[in-house]
Order: structure tokens, then C-alpha cells, then sequence
């Protein structure tokens, strides 16, 4: 009974894998469209799908990163840096750079 659990586990983990690629695919595509549409024909950029699929990826590694993280926690042979951590101090800087980059633009931007 104990192979059926672990095969209907594996089969449902490899279904949701495929999901996320098709959601990330599409999520790309949409950007990309949406991009193409803002420099081709003026019409006002989206950054929806932009965010959802930053936030997803985002999401995934970190997800990954302390998976791996606990997995080896109680391991003596592992020692290494904290990349969890270093992951999320990288994102905030990341997010106050762009954010501090986007606000500047707009308050040195000329005005109508």
C-alpha cells in the first residue's frame, strides 16, 4: 500500500511541476505582449503579470532554499552560508533600488 501512496505522491508532484511551468510560460508571454503593446502602440503598460510571475519564482526559490536548508540542518559534514537568508536581504535590496530608481524618474520626470 505504501508504493501506491508514494506513486500517486510522485504523480501529483510532477502534475503541479508542469502546471507551474505552463502558469510561468504564459505569465512570460503575457509580459512580453504586454511590453510589445506599451512600445508599439502606446497603449498603457500592466505590470500585473509582471509582478505574479516575479512573486512566483521568487517564491519557489525561497521555498527551495529552506527545504534545503532544513534538510540538512542536522548534518555535521554541511556547513555552509545561509542563502535563505542572504536570498531574502538580496530581494529587499533589489526592491528599494527599484523602487528609490522608479520614484526618482518620476519626480525628475517633467510634468504636464
Amino acid at each position: 500500500m505504501k508504493k501506491t501512496d508514494e506513486m500517486s505522491r510522485n504523480i501529483q508532484l510532477r502534475s503541479e511541476e508542469w502546471g507551474y511551468r505552463a502558469a510561468a510560460f504564459a505569465l512570460t508571454v503575457w509580459t512580453f505582449y504586454n511590453c510589445y503593446q506599451t512600445l508599439a502602440h502606446g497603449t498603457p503598460y500592466n505590470p500585473l503579470p509582471a509582478l505574479i510571475l516575479c512573486m512566483s519564482a521568487s517564491i519557489q526559490g525561497m521555498i527551495q532554499l529552506a527545504l534545503e536548508r532544513k534538510m540538512i540542518a542536522g548534518e555535521e559534514e554541511y556547513h555552509e552560508p545561509n542563502k535563505l537568508l542572504w536570498g531574502v536581504i538580496g530581494s529587499i535590496v533589489i526592491a528599494v533600488a527599484l523602487l528609490s530608481l522608479g520614484t526618482y524618474f518620476i519626480i525628475t520626470a517633467p510634468h504636464q
